[in-house]
Parts: C-alpha cells; sequence; structure tokens
C-alpha cells in the first residue's frame, strides 16, 4: 500500500480526511490468480476506506474471459467507481461495464455523482479515455464540466493525465489518473516520461491537484524496474 496525502488549498472546503483507494492499471488476464485478486480486496477492505476508484486499463483480455476475476470485487466494503482506459477500449467496454455493474462497480464515463461521506459533501466526475472517439463515443467536455456544482469539492477520474489541460476554469480539485505504470521499465521509462509530462506521483496545474498512479499490472513484459506497482491509499483534505 502507498499512503499518499493529497491537500489543495486554492478552494475554501471543510472536507478533510476521506481516505480513498486508488486502483489503476490492473490489466488483467485469465492468467492473473484468483487467490491474488481476493486477497487484493482483503487488503483493501483492511484500510477501511471510504471509497474505491478504479482509473482505467482494467482489462488485457475480452472481459467475458474475466466474469470470475472481476466479481471478486464484489467484496469490497466500501463503495466502488470506475472509468475506462485505452486497453478496455480494445478489449471492449460494453462487457466490462456490465460485468463491473454487477459487481456493484459504478462507471462515471462522462458521468457526475455527488456523494456524502463523513457528513461532506461531494462530487466525483469521469471521462471516458481520450481515445474513445475510435469507438463512436463522445467525450463532451465542457458540457459535463458545466454541469459541476462549483460550490462542491470536486475529484475527477480519468484515464490519463494529459486530461487536466481540459480543466481550464472549471474547478476540479483533485484528478485521479494511471496509464503511465510509471514508465514501467528504467531505462525506457525515460521515452515515456518525455511523452508524458504528467509522469508519477504528484502534480499541481493551476489550481488543481494530479495524482498519477504507477499501477499495478503489467503491459508487454511482465516486469517492472525502478517502477514499483501500487496500491494508493490517497487521504484527501480540500
Amino acid at each position: 500500500m502507498k499512503e499518499v496525502v493529497i491537500k489543495n488549498n486554492f478552494y475554501a472546503s471543510t472536507l478533510t480526511g476521506i481516505r480513498i483507494v486508488q486502483l489503476s492499471d490492473l490489466h488483467l488476464t485469465k492468467k492473473v490468480d484468483l487467490a491474488y485478486l481476493k486477497l487484493l480486496v482483503e487488503k483493501i477492505n483492511d484500510v477501511e476506506p471510504d471509497l474505491i476508484v478504479f482509473t482505467g486499463d482494467i482489462l488485457q483480455t475480452k472481459a467475458i474471459y474475466l466474469k470470475e476475476h472481476i466479481e471478486i470485487f464484489k467484496n469490497f466494503e466500501a463503495k466502488a467507481y470506475f472509468v475506462t482506459g485505452n486497453h478496455d477500449l480494445v478489449y471492449g467496454i460494453k462487457e466490462l461495464k456490465r460485468i463491473m455493474d454487477d459487481s456493484n462497480i459504478t462507471c462515471l464515463d462522462n458521468e457526475i455523482v455527488k456523494l456524502k461521506i463523513k457528513d461532506f459533501e461531494l462530487q466525483l466526475v469521469g471521462l471516458s479515455d481520450r481515445y474513445s472517439f475510435l469507438r463512436g463515443i463522445k467525450r463532451p467536455i465542457k458540457e459535463l464540466f458545466s454541469k459541476l456544482d462549483p460550490n462542491l469539492a470536486t475529484i475527477l477520474l480519468t484515464h490519463q493525465p494529459k486530461d487536466i489541460e481540459h480543466i481550464g476554469s472549471y474547478r476540479i480539485d483533485v484528478q485521479l489518473s494511471g496509464h503511465t505504470h510509471g514508465g514501467q521499465i528504467y531505462p525506457f521509462s525515460k521515452i515515456v516520461e518525455f511523452f508524458q509530462p504528467y509522469f508519477s506521483g504528484l502534480y499541481t496545474h493551476n489550481k488543481s491537484i494530479l495524482y498519477v498512479s504507477n499501477g499495478l499490472g503489467y503491459w508487454g513484459l511482465n516486469i517492472r524496474y525502478k517502477a514499483n506497482s501500487e496500491i494508493t491509499v490517497l487521504t484527501i483534505n480540500l
């Protein structure tokens, strides 16, 4: 577990101590051990988070082959939400959304939800992947953000960190993303960092705080070097 504290001083808010577990880039295949996922759920439940979020790239094969894997997430004790990533687009988001919904995990692609946690009210907004247009899926970013309540603390879930450039003047206190794997394998990670200026960890962009997770899984080679995988436990103070 990687503990991260996020503080945004740009907006007047009394929201403190919200605990969110972020899972990103699982890249699940049939080879992933079910026992591993059960242990993952147990460890996350032990943290007693207020919220669990997936920031894309859940799949590395078709969702229909992973029904048994994904259904393990039914055992989460906290409310859970997800957005899709570019790999999910490749392997089929329609089936992924159906199985995740059956597992009590709500899709937030281009959606807003208001939540009350520990007497604090906040809103989550999610974006589909920036390449979703290749599957005929529109991202009505301005229309969506214009519906946000500017008086509420807002957390944006979106797979690719570069989406922070779309925020503009809208109130987004925190953006949670993944996608980069922290480069996955050094020194090739330097190439990833060149193309991904928001590479790993915490960043400030105008009035928004961005956290980029290294993610949990692999792409290509099942190797990580100087880019540790992570389950992120975020303490949010806004």
